[in-house]
């Protein structure tokens, strides 16, 4: 007996701490802005490095002598891995200013990794096919693709911030914009003049 209660105070210990785990999730949620608007970019951004979302890793396939999507965005610290689904040799590589790397001679498969740590727009080749080409848009702050010409990036904390628009036909550019509170949605579209 004595023993049924202990584990019945375990397991409501055990939920109330679950409980209130989630309570402070969902609060976390509510403590942060919300950007959005209208776009011409295919990626937007918030530079704002404590709101920087967690590394992952993502794929930029090698296919029919392209790159499979042509751009992919990342957090800073996180791997884009290059698939080889060619029958033949690929040799990716960037000669970008930030982050620059070149993976060497490499047959079908499923690639190699390579981790991006600075933020910037990467250009990505290979040294076999001249046609080969895409972009990799590393983030330094929370970040979204657009959609039907509009993004909305949550997570964004109060304070002066650099929004960032980046898409292959204008490149990279850059508003300031101003959060005011937590719970802020700012409304700033983003299109190319």
């Amino acid at each position: 007996m004595k023993t049924t209660k202990v584990r019945r105070f375990s397991f409501r210990r055990s939920l109330l701490a679950c409980a209130a785990l989630a309570a402070c999730a969902a609060y976390g949620r509510a403590e942060a802005a919300t950007v959005r608007g209208a776009t011409d970019a295919a990626v937007v951004w918030v530079s704002a490095p404590n709101a920087l979302p967690p590394p992952t890793t993502v794929e930029m396939r090698n296919s029919h002598r392209t790159f499979i999507p042509p751009f992919v965005a990342i957090a800073a610290g996180s791997s884009v891995r290059f698939p080889n689904d060619d029958p033949f040799f690929h040799s990716i590589y960037s000669d970008s200013k930030i982050d620059p790397f070149d993976i060497g001679y490499y047959g079908p498969g499923p690639g190699k990794s390579v981790l991006f740590a600075q933020p910037g727009v990467i250009a990505v080749h290979c040294h076999i096919h001249a046609s080969m080409h895409a972009t990799i848009v590393v983030t330094d702050g929370p970040f979204a693709t657009s959609e039907g010409g509009r993004y909305e990036i949550d997570g964004v904390p109060p304070g002066k911030h650099a929004l960032h628009a980046w898409d292959p036909t204008h490149g990279e550019r850059t508003l300031s914009i101003v959060v005011p509170a937590n719970d802020a949605t700012v409304t700033m579209d983003v299109k190319a003049r």
